[in-house]
């Protein structure tokens, strides 16, 4: 009598692997660092997770402008209280809100000419928290040109009407509450709160 010793298991052997466990661990780790890096590239556009409409891409597009405008360039678009534009300031951190644009049956970026907007800035400098900052904020219109003209609604005596004669009738109730959306002011009030815990 022979005794086949290959069908024995042998008591030293490792168990054998599951690949299947392991498969999908790969799997569930794949999907959750594309998750994380499309969650990074969106709020990296300068705002919060946002659907990637024509509206809100103008709005990125014209924050970013904003936020790397000089202090002169800001007293050019008509924020005239920002003071000395010779001084040096803090970063400036910017909330846009599209109103409308022209043409308005543009579907992409590359169409639109004219934009109406809201913004919302914020001047980040040591000692002036949130509350205290400097901020210049308005309606505006946009010509997305290169570079691009911003003009913005001065505040003060005769305002409703200067918004009436720059920005369009359609958009003129939205301009008029001079509001960003929630989420929006969140996003900006953050950003400013982590740029002035460095200041």
């Amino acid at each position: 009598m022979t005794t086949d010793l290959t069908a024995a298991p042998d008591p030293l052997a490792p168990p054998p692997r599951r690949r299947g466990r392991a498969r999908w661990i790969v799997v569930g780790a794949v999907v959750l660092i594309a998750a994380a890096v499309a969650v990074l590239l969106r709020v990296g556009t300068g705002g919060a997770s946002r659907p990637p409409t024509v509206q809100n891409q103008l709005a990125d597009r014209i924050a970013v402008v904003l936020e790397q405008s000089t202090p002169n360039d800001h007293h050019q678009h008509g924020h005239h209280s920002i003071g000395d534009t010779n001084a040096v300031k803090g970063p400036t951190l910017c909330a846009v809100r599209t109103l409308g644009f022209e043409p308005a049956e543009a579907k992409t970026v590359a169409e639109v000419r004219t934009v109406y907007a809201y913004h919302l800035c914020a001047i980040v400098e040591k000692g002036r928290a949130w509350d205290f900052a400097q901020k210049l904020s308005g309606p505006m219109a946009v010509q997305l040109t290169e570079p691009m003209k911003i003009e913005v609604v001065e505040p003060g005596m005769g305002f409703q009407d200067r918004v009436r004669s720059l920005i369009p009738a359609p958009y003129q109730e939205e301009a008029l509450k001079e509001l960003l959306d929630e989420d929006q002011m969140r996003d900006l009030r953050q950003r400013f709160e982590d740029a002035f815990s460095k200041a």
